[in-house]
């Protein structure tokens, strides 16, 4: 019989959430502004309402969380619930993610913190969001009232999740979200934005929080190119994640989220006129970045192609392997750097597929350690079915469903898999 994948001692085995997605009535935020809207400025599959209902019941699935065996747990705070209003900091939303954090320790879970997980204040939004100059001030100021309240009891910070994904989609409009601009130098204001805010909660984090580690959670694919298509691909992965390592030098840690592998293609003929084009900045805006959009619609779910292998609920093609080629990447671009999978997981209706997926993806992680790179976690998205977005609740990606009448939690068996998994530190082959 073949031995059982053996991972580090006091490895974390973690599940994820994201605020808005599951706590429900996030009234203040973007998100909601656009999901109420009575004439929306992009199309969505229904709003997020009570959602999961966690910002109340967050002690029972937490505590569910450990039950099943896993000891990490990563959720956001919500930037519109602390400061509803620009200036005016509510004190008991302050106190209700302190609580989370001491429901977390409580039971054993080391709890994992996001700052800003894709929404922002409705108020930041309608000042310009991340390209007004003054949005990196306001990130600090809004980081020090929280980690004033956490203080040094999360031992993990990711200061903003996915910065490709969130300014790509609302600066290019690759998926059309807040706040629905497309111009590159409005991208660019915004990356500058981000990095910069980043930068500062970074060191207001070390002032407040000494030994707290910090870091961003990098949404990365597994690119693959042919001839033809490496301008292209070069010049999209640039946009989309390496924009954003300019200020992970510095960081203690690297998230690294992986979901899919995206191929870009091209005849080789073509590859000395996309190079041309790519170095004319009019010409990506009239003409590459419309491609990009058509490009991303291509992997929605309703766009995904016929016939070109099997593909998630996302309509992404199934890779829970991709997440080696993202996580050599980053090992090789900042070596020791220490690493956490912050997100790996699965939209599908069929739960032993989950089972499938995740083992798929822990044996990668079990290999790469193997070969000396210093991963010290894995954090399975998500912890509960929740609202996707804009795609509202069809994709199925949690361990535990959620009965949305009744806000029933039922325990899948993918759950209680990994977390015999998590509970024993070992996966069997």
């Amino acid at each position: 019989m073949p031995e059982p994948l053996i991972f580090p001692e006091r490895f974390l085995w973690g599940a994820a959430t994201a605020a808005h997605q599951v706590e429900g009535n996030n009234a203040n935020s973007d998100w909601w502004e656009w999901e109420t809207d009575p004439a929306p400025k992009a199309p969505m599959a229904g709003p997020s309402g009570m959602a999961c209902d966690h910002f109340n019941r967050y002690k029972d699935d937490i505590a569910l969380l450990a039950e099943l065996g896993l000891n990490t747990y990563r959720f956001s705070v919500e930037w519109a619930r602390v400061e509803p209003r620009q200036g005016e900091f509510d004190r008991e939303a302050l106190q209700h993610y302190a609580d989370m954090v001491e429901t977390c320790l409580t039971h054993g879970v080391t709890p994992m913190i996001t700052l800003q997980h894709f929404t922002l204040p409705a108020w930041v939004t309608h000042a310009g969001a991340w390209t007004n100059a003054e949005l990196p001030a306001w990130f600090t100021r809004y980081t020090r009232h929280v980690m004033e309240h956490l203080q040094n009891r999360a031992p993990y910070i990711c200061t903003i999740n996915e910065p490709g994904n969130m300014i790509t989609r609302g600066y290019l409009g690759t998926f059309p979200t807040p706040p629905f601009v497309r111009n590159l130098d409005a991208f660019d204001a915004a990356a500058s934005g981000v990095i910069a805010a980043h930068r500062n909660a970074r060191e207001v984090i070390r002032e407040l929080a000494p030994g707290v580690k910090v870091g961003m959670a990098h949404a990365l694919q597994d690119w693959h190119a042919n001839p033809g298509g490496v301008p292209a691909m070069e010049w999209a992965r640039e946009l989309h994640e390496d924009r954003f390592f300019a200020e992970t030098a510095d960081d203690d840690f690297i998230g690294v989220q992986t979901y899919t592998r995206l191929d870009v293609n091209a005849p080789r003929i073509t590859k000395p006129l996309s190079a041309a084009l790519l170095r004319s900045r009019r010409l990506t805006q009239s003409l590459a970045l419309p491609y990009l959009r058509r490009q991303a619609a291509a992997v929605s779910a309703e766009g995904a192609p016929v016939g070109e292998g099997r593909r998630t609920q996302m309509g992404y093609l199934w890779a829970p392997e991709a997440v080696e080629a993202t996580t050599r990447r980053v090992a090789g671009l900042f070596p020791g750097k220490e690493i956490v999978l912050t997100e790996h997981g699965v939209a599908t209706d069929v739960d032993s597929e989950r089972i499938d997926y995740i083992r798929a993806g822990l044996r990668v992680v079990h290999r790469l350690i193997g070969d000396g790179l210093p991963i010290t976690g894995y954090v399975h998205w998500s912890l509960l079915d929740n609202f996707e977005w804009w795609d509202g609740y069809g994709p199925k990606y949690g361990l535990v469903a959620v009965d949305r009448s009744t806000q029933e939690r039922v325990v899948k068996p993918s759950a209680h898999w990994y977390g015999d998994v998590a509970r024993i530190n070992r996966m069997p082959t």
